[in-house]
């Protein structure tokens, strides 16, 4: 009989590196003979399961709607009617609810841990910024406020309330490196076995918006290209508003036969797995997930922009002198160069279990590698 229970609150049933993470420990837990897990979604059902069902040994609950702004008020009746041993979130607006909902009563739960998804004051700026500081105002019942790097939690000593500053630490992400691994083992389709098969690919992933800067990619490709006269390809994997603009941007440089976008994908890793390189060119993240992911691939070679803390913290990882394509450029050539650095990556992997992760948000004994208070 399982006793204890695991609220895990999500805005939308969509693929993103916080939700990756809510998911992670939303299995972890239910892996456990004494937890019983729900994932409860803001919005209504736009991918996964039917509502109510079961995957992992988890529950899932949707609401109605988008997800967006004033959703989370509709939580509120979903959560008065339970006692929860601890609830787990991780986007400012479903935070700053919950915290709200606790300090009312609205909220019963033995243990809230919320964790941040980016440095939002880096990202924004104006109006933005003040509603998201607004938001921050009514942090405080939170038994643990959760930083990814020690840049982010320097960073939230600047926003959040004396009463959340002390509830603040700093847990490395965790990555299921076994089940990365599994799934990079499927084959990859014909036409995707055929591409890689031609030319040595660079492979990039995430969503075609500003921040993750994806035009730059391409013009880290020309770069290498120029430089060294070798026929590689830039494969980039997602979706989003600026797939028109890599196009043109593709055509401009002549390489529009050498950029291959191939929109969002269920499951990149055999594409990550089959890659001579990875690519981050990001301006700001909060912690890149997708670098962990890259590593439990064991792509030979991993580079990236200075776009989060911490990174110096991962074995085997380039890290680029600056954001331009030119010094992209040069970190990229220097792995694709040198030896294979995928044994490099077995410490960092090691450290960031999704086990180990929750133990750490139900309050386990202080002993997690690069966690600080």
């Amino acid at each position: 009989m399982k006793s204890k229970l695991a609220l895990i609150a999500i805005p939308l049933d969509i693929r993103g590196g916080a939700e990756t993470i809510l998911n992670l420990v939303a299995r972890a837990l239910a892996s456990r003979p004494d937890w019983d897990v729900e994932i409860g979604f803001l919005g209504g059902q736009i991918a996964g399961e039917v509502a109510g069902s079961h995957q992992y040994g988890i529950r899932r609950s949707y609401g109605i709607g988008g997800g967006k702004a004033m959703s989370e008020v509709l939580l509120a009746s979903r959560l008065i009617r339970h006692r929860y041993d601890l609830v787990f979130s991780s986007h400012a607006r479903v935070n700053s609810f919950l915290a709200a909902a606790r300090s009312v009563g609205v909220l019963r739960s033995r243990r809230l841990v919320t964790r941040e998804s980016t440095v939002l004051l880096d990202r924004f700026k104006g109006p933005r910024a003040l509603a998201y500081r607004a938001l921050y105002a009514a942090y405080g019942s939170q038994d643990m406020v959760v930083a990814q790097t020690s840049y982010m939690n320097e960073r939230l000593h600047h926003v959040l309330p004396r009463r959340a500053i002390a509830k603040l630490c700093t847990l490395p992400n965790p990555v299921d490196e076994d089940l990365i691994v599994k799934m990079s083992s499927e084959t990859l389709p014909d036409d995707d076995g055929k591409m890689f098969s031609h030319r040595p690919q660079i492979v990039w992933c995430g969503r075609l918006i500003e921040v993750k800067r994806p035009t730059i990619a391409i013009d880290v490709l020309a770069e290498v290209r120029r430089r060294t006269g070798e026929d590689y390809e830039l494969t980039m994997v997602g979706s989003g508003p600026l797939e028109a603009e890599l196009r043109a941007r593709a055509g401009n440089l002549n390489l529009a036969s050498r950029v291959n976008l191939l929109g969002q994908r269920d499951n990149p890793f055999p594409l990550f797995r089959a890659s001579r390189a990875g690519m981050l060119t990001s301006a700001t993240e909060g912690f890149p997930n997708v670098l962990l992911e890259m590593m439990a691939c064991r792509i030979p070679g991993i580079v990236t922009t200075p776009c989060a803390g911490d990174l110096d913290k991962l074995s085997g990882l380039e890290i680029s002198a600056g954001f331009g394509a030119s010094e992209i450029a040069d970190a990229l050539l220097k792995v694709i160069r040198g030896s294979n650095r995928s044994a490099l990556y077995g410490k960092t992997l090691s450290e960031r279990s999704p086990g180990r992760f929750a133990d750490m948000l139900l309050g386990a004994p202080w002993s997690y590698p690069g966690g600080q208070r």
